[in-house]
């Protein structure tokens, strides 16, 4: 991807605009925030809030690579070493802060020390890293999972380990025994004494340390959070929540049957390959650091979400795993589900999905990265009016839309984009008023949102497939 091609996409966990030259701290937290994630480029010359390219001034392209150079070796600790070049486009200068992943985590400002001055990157904006993400940090400096670490004084039952091993040998068709479990790692030997790790509590669902190793399902009336029909929560072994999870699913998800033949075939109004493959992905790569946070899976009127807490990890992004990019934040539990056969392939989760929604006429499931959460939505086959679009002409009559949507959505027609600044200027809403409009237009899926929230900008739904 070109350097104008990510300046388009807007801002994100790797990318941050800056008109002109930010003040030191700013410079200093989005470097170390880099550090600690995924690497990324910090440009500057570009107005943020509608990514328009406006460049640097003649006399800053020989002063700031040095100055910036100097700010981050004398504030950040380890150190880091920029890559700081300028470039030209659109016939203006830009300035990019390239930044590495750093293999020395956790970074911090030196001034403040690490406990007030580590930042990691969520979403396009800095944050000051909490304890738990502290020790995080620290795991991926030693290179192991969360899931791996040993629990030194962890009452593991005998029966709990019993059972563990008797349903864990129905699944494999094969003895499974204490051996069996070292060499999955859900047991560490040191110094000749056994020991439990994380994996083990977890894959037990164990209340004490991880009550929040659960899945919460939901079924809600409409097509929003306010009032709900039923909910169920999961708790126990993580095989048995993902198997109870799929059948309260399979409850609220309509089910039409057909007759081919002497054969009558059930197909769901959302492949329930794409419900699984879903459910196990956010079991799976769940980061279980994070306490008091649950999965959560909600079915509404016109689609299911599946919410899972923890960013993705380390270099991922949403591009990333559509292309079946993968990286594994729980080490052990992800080799017992490849074992127990819940997961066929690595990095295969999510194609599978958008294959099986895509096989049945679905429009693209959307996933999105807010925060500290990753959410996945799959929408049901839609049964309102429809907006024909194609790459030439779009349908747009004014008996459909009123005066301000018909400007906005002619504006997007023509320029490909909007963003809540320019459709305030064209319109003459108020801020409030721009809002109110372009959600009923997103809400109608109209305009579909591209980015967070500071870099958010809108484009016409495309809707040739459906």
């Amino acid at each position: 991807m070109t350097l104008l091609q990510q300046i388009q996409r807007g801002e994100n966990k790797k990318i941050e605009f800056k008109e002109k030259f930010p003040d030191s701290l700013k410079i200093i937290k989005t470097a170390i925030a880099f550090s600690n994630g995924a690497g990324g480029k910090l440009i500057i010359g570009i107005k943020d809030k509608i990514n328009e390219i406006v460049g640097i001034k003649d006399d800053e392209v020989i002063e700031l690579p040095d100055r910036i150079a100097n700010i981050i070796y004398d504030s950040c600790y380890p150190n880091i070493i920029p890559e700081i070049y300028i470039t030209n486009i659109e016939g203006k200068n830009l300035l990019v802060m390239e930044i590495f992943p750093g293999n020395l985590k956790p970074y911090y400002i030196k001034s403040k020390g690490k406990r007030k001055g580590t930042y990691i990157r969520v979403g396009a904006t800095n944050k000051l890293a909490d304890e738990e993400m502290l020790l995080e940090l620290e795991r991926q400096k030693r290179n192991i999972s969360f899931d791996e670490e040993i629990l030194y004084d962890y009452n593991l039952k005998n029966a709990d380990l019993e059972d563990l091993m008797k349903d864990l040998s129905s699944f494999l068709d094969k003895e499974i025994n204490q051996r069996s479990l070292l060499n999955l790692k859900l047991l560490k030997e040191e110094n000749g004494t056994i020991y439990p790790t994380r994996a083990i509590a977890i894959l037990l669902g164990d209340k004490e340390l991880f009550e929040y190793a659960r899945i919460k399902c939901a079924r809600f009336k409409g097509n929003d959070v306010g009032e709900f029909i039923d909910q169920k929560e999961f708790t126990g072994p993580l095989y048995e929540q993902i198997e109870n999870a799929m059948n309260f699913g399979k409850i609220y998800i309509k089910k039409a049957g057909k007759i081919e033949g002497i054969q009558r075939t059930d197909t769901y109004e959302i492949p329930m390959i794409a419900v699984r493959e879903a459910i196990i992905n956010a079991v799976i790569h769940r980061d279980y650091s994070i306490s008091g946070s649950d999965i959560k899976f909600a079915i509404f009127d016109d689609r299911i979400e599946i919410i899972s807490p923890g960013y993705l990890p380390k270099t991922l992004d949403i591009e990333d795993i559509k292309m079946g990019r993968s990286e594994i934040r729980n080490k052990v539990l992800a080799r017992v589900f490849k074992e127990l056969r819940f997961i066929e392939q690595w990095g295969t989760g999510i194609r599978r999905i958008l294959s099986a929604c895509k096989s049945a006429g679905l429009k693209e499931p959307i996933f999105v990265e807010s925060g500290m959460f990753v959410k996945a939505g799959i929408y049901k086959k839609e049964t309102r009016d429809k907006v024909a679009i194609s790459s030439d002409k779009v349908a747009i009559s004014s008996d459909k839309f009123n005066e301000k949507e018909l400007i906005i959505l002619q504006y997007v027609k023509e320029n490909g984009r909007i963003t809540n600044a320019i459709a305030r200027k064209i319109t003459g809403l108020s801020s409030a008023g721009v809002r109110k409009v372009i959600a009923k237009l997103v809400n109608k899926d109209f305009l579909e949102a591209i980015g967070e929230r500071k870099s958010r900008y809108y484009i016409l739904m495309d809707r040739t497939k459906e």
